[in-house]
Order: structure tokens, then C-alpha cells, then sequence
């Protein structure tokens, strides 16, 4: 009897202090998101995970600004170098961001054996939308205020207020004197 009672005050205690973490709007993970080595994952204030998100950061840190939302679906690879995401940053479903590679010039040893490497880190400004079923490589920065086209492939740097779209991405337009 006194166990299940137990149980029940930490049942209780935990609900009111997930929704007291809510009502002072600090960050949100959805319950369904998959986060593996939580140390190595920084969430500012505001930031929200979606549904089903799977966030991997074996070595490496992920640090997610302000207001920034990561759409469901939504995968991270995090190695080496580490990814960083702005501030009110969209993140649109089924988007991948892979800040690594793996090691494919030995052809002595199979691949999925024979390591990883990474080129730089994946940086993403403040203040992009990132559309849906978009791939992130390594060693690109995403500048201010750019738009990625749904279906993109990103694997060069994006300047500050560019639309850009295609595999791979390529510029379509610019944000600044578009009226």
C-alpha cells in the first residue's frame, strides 16, 4: 500500500512540475522525440521539439536557440564539430542534418568499420525556415534570414537572406529588395 502511494505522489509531482516547466515557457521536448546523450543537447528558451524527432549527439553538441521549432520527423546526426541553430528558426518536418561522414577512402576495411570524419560544423543563423524532406551536410552555414526550399540538399553555405533550392541547392532568389 505505502509503495503504490509513493508512486502516486511521484506521478503527481512530476505532472505539476512538467506543467509548472511549461508555464514559465521554457523549452519543450514531445514525448515521442528520441534524444540519445542529453548532455550533449543545449535547448534555449522556447526552443520546441516535435513528434518523433531523433536527435544523436555521440560526441559532439547541439545547441538550439530561442523560439526555434524542429518539425516531427525530424532526424540530427550530430558528430565531430557539432551543429548550432539560431534563434526563431522553422524547422519543417522529415528534415536531416548530418554533420559527418562516414570514412569511404580506405579500401581495406569496410566502410561501417572503418570510422567517420567530419569537414566543420553545421551552423544555421537566426531567423531561416528550412522547408520539409531537407538535407543538411557538414561544414555549411546557413546565413540570417535564408529560405530552404522543401526537398533541398544543402551541402554548400547559404548566404544571409537567400532562397535557395534543388539537390543540390542552388540560389533562386534573395529576400532583400524582393517587393
Amino acid at each position: 500500500m505505502l509503495k503504490r502511494i509513493k508512486h502516486k505522489l511521484k506521478q503527481w509531482y512530476f505532472y505539476n512540475f512538467k506543467r509548472e516547466l511549461k508555464s514559465i515557457s521554457l523549452y519543450h521536448i514531445h514525448p515521442t522525440a528520441k534524444i540519445y546523450n542529453k548532455n550533449n543537447v543545449i535547448l534555449d528558451k522556447s526552443a520546441l521539439i516535435c513528434e518523433y524527432v531523433i536527435v544523436r549527439a555521440p560526441d559532439a553538441i547541439l545547441k538550439i536557440g530561442k523560439n526555434t521549432q524542429v518539425g516531427p520527423f525530424s532526424v540530427f546526426f550530430v558528430a565531430h564539430q557539432g551543429i548550432t541553430i539560431g534563434n526563431d528558426v522553422m524547422i519543417a518536418p522529415h528534415c536531416v542534418f548530418a554533420s559527418g561522414n562516414h570514412e569511404y577512402r580506405n579500401l581495406e576495411i569496410p566502410m561501417i568499420r572503418s570510422g567517420d570524419f567530419s569537414n566543420g560544423p553545421i551552423i544555421i543563423e537566426d531567423d531561416v525556415w528550412i522547408g520539409a524532406n531537407c538535407t543538411i551536410s557538414d561544414n555549411v552555414k546557413i546565413g540570417k534570414g535564408a529560405i530552404i526550399a522543401a526537398n533541398s540538399l544543402v551541402n554548400k553555405d547559404v548566404a544571409p537572406y537567400d532562397i535557395v533550392g534543388g539537390v543540390p541547392a542552388k540560389i533562386i532568389s534573395s529576400r532583400i529588395n524582393n517587393t
